[in-house]
């Protein structure tokens, strides 16, 4: 009979225990958790089937440009041009290759990423506490949960002692959450309100309990959600879709040239044969066979580029999808802010005076500007009413337990008042009267060091206030005071004491004497800070044209303040996860036009804001790091994941992980993705201009009636080797200034469209009537066919890698200093020189490729039919500049 239970948030403590066949003072035996183990498996989440290596190869070598690589290579063996064929295979291997290992590496850096986050638990079995690995939790094991723990299984809470969690990363809510073993729920209790069950990525803030597990693995929450976005589909990139619709044309430009080439030597008389074999040519010549390995070698690089500046990319397409990014959805806390509450004022009631605390976050290095000893006392009653913890791990700090009580912990550290120096010092708990959600206080009683007791307390100010021995002034002006704060975006406590307490430490006591006046020592105000960076990030994100959104569960006005804080656009009206509620998404849409706040956000209604965008066509980047998050990171365009304190389904459903968990490090991967957009449309432009010029100078000797001035192993040689080293090099191109200055590219907007097309065919055109006036000048003055072909041959190779200035740059001269930041364009322009120059000299090239020596004068000539081409499209381009900088 199986143990597993459906709703045991509907079951009493007993029901649980004797369903489950547990007793709690004992746990599970050795041979019971081994027959429970083996009948429901381990606690693990079931991850994403893992994708082969072999799938990832099949991936890359599915693009229909590889495709008619295969094809020219099989008819260039069936036309016994073995060399040819060998040649176009050697493209496709390269091609498939460089994104097979960048996809491959980009797999196994995000598996070490999870195999870093192993978990364990306490749990109670035959009848003693012991620490074991989460992974060997089994139904019914007793858990020992305390402050700062991770939960790692479902589990019904047996018996607590003041026990609170934070539960965000399944429900999104910020805020601890109160837990008792006392509750039944209905079934139809929602997660959030299950307050005798604990759930697996949770996290214990306050307390301690024993609970009993009720379910594991897929079986948890967690898990259910896992569950349903697993998905074996893969959806198309833009990019991906631009390139295979360019395959297509090119199939269509090969086939017709071809066919229109050979037809024409066929009516002037021309042998079929050989016609045949120039129209197989032609094809070569048509085809970039180096546009897929360039275009994978240069998304490989951006790759590379983004994962140095702690942005990890899954797939090599989403690279480039970054860079069509229209509006970044991010959370606030964490991304946004430091996730790390800090004390920024003090209000001292009796000196009515508010003091600023300098510093950010849980480092403790800071000061209260202008200190008084008279904030002694009120920092430690704040310290001493405080069960949070400060650590340090290597060198950064964290506060164990509930992150508020962490801020005044940290206060608590600058004025060089902790609580282990105060409890040193003589300062000795001896009572306690715990938070809860309900009566907004905490108490704490201490034996000073003087023999007297004390109350210290802190909470609501509005619920302390109604408590205080004050006059109407002075409580009016504390109102004040709150009111001044909470507009700030601060979350403020009131820090309170009672001066030689005479009664019982009991709980009933305590209340009792709170609410027989307290003295109000004064107010502080927490909040968490935004980064240092994100106000110039949000900035430049904005003049690239890319709307922000923050969503958020926080208060609607701590968004607000936070907003503003940061220079949000948008941001006079917050939308809350209620009225959103109430919203279509058709509806929502027309509210997000203008709305950029969003407060008391469920990770449901982040999904609804991803399918609001989609109906405007928006690419979106969407930041989660809670199971709940999942479907939205999945819905989203990019999806993106914290990798500090995200869940590993949140970093599963994503496309990037963020290792810093920073908003600047998303606006720095948009630009790396225009930067990298721009440097493919530049090797596409520099590919298609080169291919053309060869098209066109066999064409045009066709219908001249000349020879053919290239053959297809020297068409091979230069979109293989002279061609391929310049292209790649543009990979490394840093980006022009006006990079993120620009409104993002529209994602479905063809590659090669009208205008682009124009540039490549006036370049092209250019290029190959130069090339071929110095292939007939050349059969003019006498010269063998071999002779001449070798002088058009070199004129080709050199005007095209002169034509990389004319590409490097889209407004200004290719030639400047920016050039020195990408060795590899000149180290490029070097190699294919030299390889050129080998082609030429060597005999064994002089064999294989039909090439001949050649003198001086005839480099006179190749180096004037390959400059002036340049010449002229730059002289074009300096009197187009001054055009318009003179009409600007």
């Amino acid at each position: 009979m199986s143990m597993k239970i459906e709703k045991p948030y509907t079951l009493t403590k007993d029901d649980i225990l004797k369903k489950l066949g547990v007793i709690i003072d004992s746990g599970l035996s050795d041979d019971e958790v081994s027959k429970r183990r083996a009948e429901y498996g381990e606690n693990v989440l079931e991850a994403k089937e893992k994708v082969s290596a072999l799938k990832i190869f099949l991936h890359n070598a599915n693009n229909i440009i590889v495709y008619l690589l295969i094809l020219a290579s099989g008819v260039s063996f069936a036309m016994d041009e073995p060399v040819e064929g060998f040649a176009v295979i050697v493209a496709i291997l390269i091609a498939v290759l460089s994104g097979f290992i960048s996809e491959y590496k980009a797999q196994k850096s995000v598996e070490s990423l999870q195999k870093m986050t192993k978990t364990v638990a306490k749990v109670r079995r035959n009848g003693k506490i012991t620490e074991i690995e989460s992974q060997h939790l089994v139904l019914g094991d007793v858990l020992y949960i305390e402050e700062g723990d991770l939960i790692t299984a479902d589990s019904r809470i047996i018996e607590d002692k003041n026990f609170a969690v934070i539960e965000s990363a399944l429900t999104g809510e910020s805020e601890s959450m109160d837990k008792t073993s006392d509750f039944v729920g209905e079934e139809d209790t929602s997660i959030g309100d299950r307050k005798n069950m604990v759930f697996t990525g949770t996290a214990a803030t306050r307390g301690n309990t024993y609970a009993v597990v009720t379910a594991t693995g897929m079986d948890t929450e967690i898990g259910k959600i896992s569950d349903m976005i697993r998905t074996d589909e893969e959806t198309v990139t833009p990019l991906e879709e631009q390139l295979n619709r360019l395959g297509k044309t090119l199939i269509l430009f090969s086939a017709v040239v071809a066919f229109a080439v050979t037809l024409l030597g066929i009516s002037y008389g021309e042998d079929l044969y050989a016609m045949i074999k120039i129209g197989i040519i032609l094809a070569i010549a048509a085809v970039p066979e180096a546009l897929p390995a360039v275009s994978t070698i240069t998304l490989a690089i951006g790759m590379k580029t983004m994962a140095s500046h702690n942005a990890l990319v899954k797939s090599l397409p989403a690279v480039e999808t970054l860079g069509s990014t229209t509006v970044i959805c991010t959370d606030k806390t964490g991304t946004l802010t430091e996730n790390q509450m800090t004390v920024k004022h003090i209000y001292h009631t009796s000196l009515n005076r508010t003091f600023e605390v300098e510093g950010d976050g849980y480092d403790p290095d800071g000061a209260i500007v202008d200190y008084d000893q008279a904030l002694e006392e009120l920092i430690v009653a704040g310290v001493l009413c405080s069960n949070a913890s400060l650590v340090k791990e290597e060198n950064d700090y964290k506060i164990i337990g509930d992150p508020t009580e962490g801020g005044i912990v940290v206060l608590g550290e600058k004025a060089s008042l902790t609580k282990e120096e105060l409890e040193n010092k003589g300062y000795n708990r001896v009572g306690e009267v715990p938070f809860n959600s309900k009566d907004k206080y905490m108490v704490t009683a201490y034996d000073m060091k003087d023999d007297e007791k004390r109350l210290f307390i802190k909470g609501a100010p509005e619920v302390l206030m109604k408590m205080a021995k004050a006059e109407e002034k002075d409580l009016n002006q504390w109102n004040k005071v709150n009111e001044d704060m909470t507009h700030e975006g601060m979350r403020v406590l009131a820090i309170a004491q009672i001066k030689n307490y005479q009664g019982d430490i009991d709980e009933a006591s305590m209340i009792k004497a709170l609410k027989q006046g307290i003295e109000i020592l004064g107010f502080v105000g927490i909040i968490d800070p935004p980064r240092e960076d994100v106000k110039e990030a949000i900035q430049v994100a904005q003049e690239a044209g890319i709307r922000v959104i923050m969503i958020t569960g926080d208060h609607p006005g701590t968004a607000s303040i936070i907003a503003q804080k940061i220079g949000m656009k948008n941001i006079d009206k917050v939308i809350t996860g209620k009225e959103m509620d109430l919203m279509s998404d058709e509806a929502l849409a027309e509210e997000i036009k203008t709305t950029s706040v969003f407060a008391r956000v469920s990770p449901e209604n982040k999904l609804q804001i991803v399918r609001a965008l989609n109906l405007d066509d928006e690419v979106t980047a969407m930041t989660g790091d809670g199971v709940n998050d999942a479907p939205a990171l999945n819905g989203a365009d990019i999806g993106i994941a914290m990798g500090i304190r995200g869940t590993e389904v949140a970093k599963e459903a994503s496309d990037m992980i963020l290792t810093d968990d920073r908003f600047s490090t998303i606006v720095d991967a948009v630009k790396e993705g225009r930067v990298i957009f721009d440097n493919m449309e530049k090797f596409i432009y520099f590919l298609f201009s080169c291919n053309l010029v060869e098209i066109l100078a066999i064409f045009l000797s066709i219908l001249f009636k000349l020879p053919i001035p290239i053959l297809a192993l020297q068409i091979l040689w230069l979109n293989l080797v002279v061609d391929v080293l310049p292209a790649m090099s543009f990979a490394w191109e840093t980006g022009e200034g006006d990079i993120m200055k620009r409104m993002p590219r529209d994602p479905k907007q063809a590659i090669v469209n009208k205008d682009f097309l124009i540039k490549i065919s006036a370049s092209g055109i250019l290029l190959g009537v130069g090339s071929l006036t110095v292939f007939a000048y050349s059969l003019s003055q006498g010269y063998d066919l071999d002779t001449a072909r070798t002088i058009a041959f070199a004129t080709m190779a050199f005007s095209q890698l002169f034509h990389v200035l004319n590409v490097r740059k889209k407004d200004t001269f290719g030639v400047d200093k920016s050039i020195l930041k990408n060795p590899f364009l000149i180290v490029s322009l070097v190699i294919a020189s030299l390889l050129m120059l080998l082609v030429i000299y060597l005999p064994f090239f002089n064999e294989v490729m039909y090439t001949k020596p050649l003198d001086a004068y005839k480099w006179w000539i190749i180096l004037l039919g390959s400059f002036v081409p340049t010449l002229i499209i730059q002289s074009y381009g300096a009197v187009k500049r001054g055009l318009k900088h003179r009409i600007s």
